[in-house]
């Protein structure tokens, strides 16, 4: 063989050659999000990847370069969305600085290390030496149509100059339950938090696809009066029911509730604020479970779980292990754990475990908008007013 032929190959296959293994939490797949809605394209979708890892498994450093994301489609790359190295310096800065100061391990329901990352440090750049990772969390993509996958695909350079690539692939799935759901709670809702772009639930790993539901009343608030006590609140002891029938296997009922979290009538939004951080951090403290406050966990058929949070102590009228029929009520809302609010906050989930599961994207068949529905929302979204029929226990 020539020797420029010989130059040339060997190049080609330092530039192929892997050494970076990318690590995606949670899954194997990409859930989508519907974006349809009075005036915008029906085939327009969402959806995110929580985490990426690029882990070294080399024997000497590599600093990453680039990472690409490529949506495809019958065998084509339709779209293409490049994240640069300012972008992954950045990331890698701050994820080094979530674990220098605990963030990772008090979190780990969000960050989820210790499940995909449990052997791997993280450095402040994105030259990493043997078992190091660079965390990017987040990412974010608008989407023309149902692709069939997302290709992640990440550029490094080794010390000694050679170039590696390493690539891995996510399925896209345009989630349809097997199961008929109807809506948790009866009559008209605002839903005040969903898996829009804009909204907390949407960045959360394990609540990706989270409703939290209020009542709102004539005057346009979520309560009469000051709003400084919890029987102020109009959806403070409305039922909650099971969303179809299942079989229950957590059920939490005990768990204290208090006026002292809600934000007081003399309390600036900053000061609130602050005291709500605290709060949770003393949640934390004690365990996850109290973060959820009272809770119930309903297994369905086709391995899909329903999770209800927040619920009034008392109010629980189901036990683990109890059969429950689709419309049953099986609690009231409530005020406990993480809540600003008396509110529902409810997610399909295709596990039991609230800290471990992964969320899924969830229809109603008894569910329409308010004022009036044009039939072309599936899946809803922050700060739509919604109307429950009444769905009686089969």
């Amino acid at each position: 063989m020539r020797p420029m032929l010989m130059t040339l190959l060997a190049l080609l296959i330092a530039v192929t050659a892997g050494g970076l293994e990318i690590r995606v939490q949670p899954g194997d797949a990409l859930y989508l999000y519907d974006n349809a809605g009075e005036g915008a394209p029906s085939d327009l979708h969402t959806a995110v990847i929580q985490n990426i890892a690029l882990v070294n498994d080399l024997e000497q450093a590599v600093s990453i370069e680039r990472v690409r994301l490529e949506v495809v489609k019958a065998g084509e790359v339709v779209q293409i969305q490049i994240i640069g190295r300012d972008e992954l310096a950045r990331a890698a800065k701050t994820f080094h600085a979530y674990q220098e100061h605990g963030v990772l391990a008090a979190y780990d329901f969000q960050f989820q290390t210790s499940r995909y990352l449990a052997d791997v440090t993280f450095p402040a750049g994105v030259r990493l030496d043997t078992g190091e990772a660079v965390v990017l969390q987040r990412q974010a993509l608008l989407l023309s149509g149902l692709p069939d996958s997302v290709s992640i695909i990440a550029d490094g350079l080794r010390d000694d100059g050679t170039r590696v690539t390493s690539e891995a692939s996510l399925r896209v799935v345009d989630h349809h339950s097997p199961n008929e759901y109807v809506f948790p709670v009866r009559g008209r809702w605002l839903v005040a938090a969903a898996p829009s772009l804009h909204s907390h639930h949407r960045w959360v790993t394990i609540q990706e696809f989270a409703l939290d539901l209020v009542q709102i009343g004539d005057e346009g608030l979520s309560h009469r009066g000051d709003g400084s006590r919890l029987d102020m609140f109009h959806a403070y002891g409305d039922p909650v029911v099971a969303i179809g029938d299942g079989v229950v296997v957590a059920a939490v009922g005990s768990l204290p509730e208090s006026d002292h979290n809600l934000q007081q009538p003399d309390e600036s939004a900053e000061s609130y604020a602050e005291r709500s951080a605290a709060d949770q951090l003393e949640l934390l403290a004690r365990g996850f479970v109290d973060v959820l406050g009272n809770h119930v966990v309903v297994e369905h058929p086709h391995g899909e779980f329903s999770h209800y949070f927040h619920l009034k102590p008392g109010s629980v009228t189901v036990s683990a292990g109890d059969r429950v029929v689709r419309g049953q009520v099986i609690g009231a809302l409530g005020h406990s754990g993480n809540s600003t609010e008396p509110h529902l906050h409810f997610h399909l989930a295709d596990g039991p475990d609230p800290a471990c599961s992964r969320s899924l994207p969830v229809e109603f068949v008894n569910l329409t908008l308010w004022p009036a529905d044009d039939g072309t929302v599936r899946h809803l979204h922050s700060g739509q007013v919604v109307s429950a029929a009444e769905a009686g226990c089969r």
